[in-house]
């Protein structure tokens, strides 16, 4: 069974940096890993602005079926997870009034995000150390990329979900991933 690791937090802290090179750091042990990156970018880069909440539902699919696609490594890595539409879904609508149509998506994102969240085995939050720069891609100032991060985090607190902050540079967050996953070659092999 794949065993699915989510790398969390907000614009341009470093996520998709660190799942290059968790996934190159875990190829060169031996491991049978995929990796799946955060496909709103992508979204975002084709569409551009998301505008309602309902495309949070096409980026809830657009993930799950890139993180269906790794079903065949022992190992998936991504950048995102498919509970994260939820919280940007919930974000969005801030506490502006909300149509019966907005409740009724916010409650179905909820119910894919709470039947998703088990499937995750790790699951890893990375605090914006780095400054933030913008892209030409997302909408999120700095001061509004720190508001994702509390969503992010105010949700795995809300919801219990066990998670680990790692800090560091790209390689030390890499290695203390490996390590809090408990996983070496020799382990892995002689399993």
């Amino acid at each position: 069974m794949t065993k699915r690791i989510a790398i969390l937090g907000g614009p341009r802290c470093g996520k998709t940096t660190l799942i290059q090179q968790l996934y190159v750091d875990m190829k060169i042990m031996g491991f049978s890993v995929g990796c799946a990156t955060e496909y709103s970018t992508e979204y975002l880069r084709d569409k551009g602005m998301i505008e309602s909440i309902a495309e949070q539902y096409g980026i809830y699919l657009g993930q799950a079926l890139r993180e269906e696609q790794l079903n065949c490594y022992d190992y998936a890595i991504t950048d995102y997870a498919t509970f994260v539409p939820y919280i940007y879904g919930r974000f969005m609508l801030g506490s502006k009034k909300r149509s019966e149509k907005e409740i009724e998506i916010l409650k179905d994102l909820y119910c894919l995000a709470i039947k998703d969240l088990p499937k995750y085995e790790y699951i890893f939050y990375v605090p914006r150390e780095f400054g933030y720069e913008q892209d030409e891609v997302r909408w999120q100032d700095e001061e509004m990329a720190k508001k994702v991060d509390d969503a992010i985090l105010s949700f795995l607190d809300a919801e219990n979900v066990p998670y680990k902050i790692i800090k560091g540079n790209t390689k030390e967050r890499s290695k203390k991933i490996i390590e809090e996953m408990g996983i070496n070659y020799l382990v892995e092999k002689e399993a």
